[in-house]
């Protein structure tokens, strides 16, 4: 199994992981709230059947995986990480479920998945494409790939300029909603959901009084089908 390959990365292991996040009570309940959204599209994705094989590509601190790992007790769940302290923290929240180091544009596994699911990792990635060609390849016949990342077209975007915090040196291949649809789709996907979040990005949006309103949505919505939110969302199913 060839999982992690020396390729040109952003990921720098000698300084600090920027996404070794907090276990506290609090920041879990924010981290559950924050993949609702996905949760709902892998749920629907896999039509109710719990004994599914699902992997995770970039596990970050695990709050995901834990997850999925609690909702599908029956399922056969994967993950690959490429930093190795990351590894560590989702092995340490997770029981059943296989972690390894990986890199995300290179990553060979022995099996295909019936769901592979990215939160807000393509856009770390030099060459996104080598990413969707390996998911592609992992996917079993019409299994479905469900995905989220910054949307540089996003309303966020447009109005804070270069202040919007999606700008940042490890986010490399920023696209807007139309055109990571095109992307994904030119990879031999089919679109089965596209959306985008709300208003995350906009910093008065997530300040008493209208914090709450932007929280309340993202709750009872997650995304909606339009192409001004904070974060992408979609789900593609793999051409057969």
């Amino acid at each position: 199994m060839d999982t992690k390959h020396s390729t040109n990365v952003t990921v720098d292991l000698a300084a600090p992981s920027l996404y070794a996040e907090p276990y506290s009570k609090l920041y879990r309940l924010k981290r559950r709230l924050t993949y609702r959204d996905i949760l709902k599209h892998v749920g629907s994705a896999l039509y109710g059947n719990t004994n599914v094989t699902v992997l995770e590509v970039g596990t970050g601190s695990g709050f995901l995986m834990q997850i999925l790992e609690e909702k599908y007790p029956k399922a056969n769940l994967h993950g690959i990480e490429f930093d190795p302290r990351l590894v560590q923290l989702t092995r340490s929240k997770v029981k059943r479920a296989v972690i390894v180091e990986g890199n995300a544009e290179t990553f060979k596994m022995e099996r295909q998945f019936d769901v592979i699911v990215s939160s807000q990792v393509i856009e770390h990635l030099f060459h996104p494409q080598e990413m969707l060609k390996c998911v592609f390849a992992h996917l079993k016949p019409g299994g479905k790939f469900v995905m989220t990342t910054p949307n540089l077209g996003g309303l966020g975007a447009r109005m804070m300029g270069k202040r919007w915090h999606g700008y940042r040196a490890d986010h490399v291949a920023l696209k807007t909603y139309k055109q990571w649809v095109a992307f994904i789709e030119s990879h031999g996907f089919e679109t089965v959901y596209s959306g985008s979040t709300f208003f995350s990005g906009i910093p008065i949006l997530n300040r008493f009084p209208l914090g709450p309103i932007n929280w309340m949505l993202l709750l009872a919505f997650g995304s909606i089908r339009w192409k001004y939110g904070e974060s992408f969302v979609g789900v593609f199913q793999k051409k057969t």
